[in-house]
């Protein structure tokens, strides 16, 4: 989960850029609103609705892309760090609202105190038999010339939000990717992790499964790192796109959706709460102390690791020194301490009302807030058409939601490089093909759609141009990466539009939806999301979940839970065959 959006007292230093002048709709026939969540770039589309068929709309929003634009919403959007609850981040809101008014769309600002996540102290340091003790400082250098050097200082602190605070001195050990796996290949070898610090590298899971596969290990606390095979594989920023030696990703351990003290529910005025001690007790947190470091303190530590050596693929590039999986003889001592507090935050949402069917929704969604710049991830998104739903936006409007929303389409970081990609709901595939391949090769060559799918069942997709880039969630994010590295002339950012646009027009205008079944049908066999992967999904993860489980555990107990979880999907679908057949039992 990104961080949430904020609302301290916004500061007077580095004015955002003024939106564009308006453009005024001549009419609004689409059958279905566009609702618009937090967001900055509609300047680049100008729907000029007369009565044409629809086709004439996808032609002309084809036509009014401007990659000059995208560039200057960018840049506004990017000048300083804006993570959640912070006045940077109302600055953005503000632009938003501003750029979303100026073209006559109904647009307010929808607030909700949440549970935000800020480090207050934080130390790590590592000893070994006969080894000077090494102090990690724990920040991330700037270059040379960095025109965002001044404004780095606003960058919060290398962090894991929601972490559990504490101290812990122990031996490491090597974890590889920290997936399930991993955990239980060290169990199986005999390498005890209890009461140990667990080192694992970013690359495979989600950052949030790797602390807790962690914990369920009996690791005391967790040490993130980027290896160079997998982030520095070439020139380090600014000479290149790969993440430089000090560079650190920074991001959430939450495995929940949403505000943590309202988990279900919208953090509404005078809502219901847990208490800040009960969400942070919930298994959606990590529950013990973790911290990320760069892969120059990776590798540091990793030197120092003894016992047995890895399994190849758990070893690192050809410069690397040799992994070893532990435990000790180097002790890492390490202090988390947060700062776990309600504050504000803002949606911004727009309408563009339709003429039949006003009832109905198509909802276009990207996150606003950023743990750095976030000039890819996620302002590539706001400035590629500006428009976002929050989960607590979902939770409140639920009941409408489910009965009206005709299809979400999130765009989170829109563009870092080249190749387009997607993640939808299997009814959408056809649609999102036929959309790509009218876009043709304009673009020179994944978030907060959960709450619509795992919450209200909306058909969903989550749409990007680029595969991996190595500056995730860093402070090296910027619009310097993009124009250099990501989009230099900002024709991805026409194109990442283009395509939203396309599929959000055909959505709003055809008479019968464009969602094609039968690729939902041979999906279903319901994959959903893994419990040991919040990035990703599994086929039949109740009976995958229960799996890795037994692999870690290893008793009869929990391989007869894998029996189980296969039963009920044997009877669920037994159930579905007497449906569709007609028959009774």
């Amino acid at each position: 989960m990104p961080p949430q959006d904020g609302a301290d007292e916004p500061s007077a230093r580095a004015p955002l850029l003024p939106p564009p002048a308006p453009r005024r709709a001549a009419a609004r026939l689409h059958p279905f609103p566009l609702v618009a969540a937090a967001a900055a770039f509609v300047a680049s589309y100008h729907l000029l609705f007369l009565a044409p068929a629809p086709s004439y709309y996808q032609s002309l929003l084809l036509s009014l892309g401007s990659n000059d634009t995208a560039a200057a919403h960018l840049r506004a959007l990017t000048q300083r760090p804006h993570v959640a609850g912070t006045g940077a981040n109302s600055l953005t809101a503000a632009y938003v609202l501003d750029a979303l008014s100026s073209h006559s769309f109904p647009t307010r600002l929808t607030p909700y105190s949440v549970l935000l996540s800020y480090p207050a102290r934080r130390s790590l340091s590592l000893s070994a038999p006969d080894r000077d003790t090494i102090h990690f400082a724990l920040e991330q250098e700037t270059y040379p010339g960095d025109p965002y050097d001044a404004v780095s200082t606003e960058a919060f602190p290398t962090f894991l939000a929601y972490a559990a605070s504490g101290s812990v001195a122990a031996e490491a050990v090597y974890a590889n990717y920290g997936r399930a796996e991993d955990f239980a290949y060290l169990a199986a070898g005999g390498v005890n992790v209890t009461g140990k610090v667990a080192v694992a590298r970013y690359g495979k899971v989600y950052r949030g499964d790797i602390v807790r596969n962690a914990r369920n290990a009996g690791a005391a606390a967790a040490v993130i790192y980027t290896d160079a095979k997998d982030y520095a594989a070439g020139k380090a920023f600014p000479d290149g796109p790969w993440m430089p030696p000090t560079g650190v990703q920074v991001g959430s351990t939450f495995k929940g959706v949403g505000d943590p003290t309202t988990p279900m529910w919208a953090s509404s005025e005078g809502c219901q709460r847990l208490s800040i001690a009960e969400a942070m007790a919930s298994d959606d947190m990590p529950g013990i102390p973790a911290l990320p470091v760069s892969g120059m303190d990776g590798e540091a530590i990793l030197q120092l690791i003894g016992g047995d050596m890895a399994p190849e693929d758990w070893q690192g590039g050809a410069s690397a020194p040799a992994y070893r999986l532990g435990p000790g003889p180097a002790v890492l001592n390490l202090t988390y301490i947060g700062n776990e507090t309600m504050a504000s935050i803002q949606n911004v949402i727009s309408v563009i009302e339709g003429k039949e069917e006003p009832e109905r929704y198509v909802i276009l969604g990207n996150h606003r807030d950023a743990w750095t710049f976030g000039a890819v991830d996620p302002n590539s998104g706001t400035a590629a058409l500006l428009e976002i739903g929050s989960t607590e936006w979902v939770e409140e409007n639920r009941a409408l939601l489910t009965s009206r929303t005709v299809a979400y389409l999130n765009v989170d970081s829109a563009v870092y490089g080249h190749g387009f990609s997607a993640s939808a709901t299997p009814q959408l595939d056809v649609l999102l093909k036929e959309a790509s391949k009218q876009i043709g090769r304009l673009g020179g060559g994944g978030s907060d759609y959960s709450a619509f799918v795992q919450h209200i069942g909306i058909p969903s997709v989550d749409m990007s141009i680029g595969s991996d880039y190595a500056v995730y969630h860093s402070l090296y994010d910027d619009f310097i990466w993009m124009e250099k590295f990501g989009d230099s002339l900002f024709h991805r950012h026409v194109a990442a539009a283009s395509i939203w646009g396309l599929v959000a027009l055909r959505l709003s205008d055809e008479e019968i939806l464009p969602f094609n079944y039968s690729y939902y049908a041979a999906e279903l066999e319901i994959y959903g999301p893994s419990l040991h992967n919040d990035y990703g999904a599994e086929i039949y993860p109740g009976v995958d979940d229960a799996i890795q489980t037994a692999k870690r555990t290893n008793t009869s107990e929990s391989w007869q839970d894998v029996q189980n979880e296969i039963h009920r999907v044997a009877r669920v679908i037994n159930q579905a065959a007497l449906v569709l057949s007609g028959g009774l039992t």
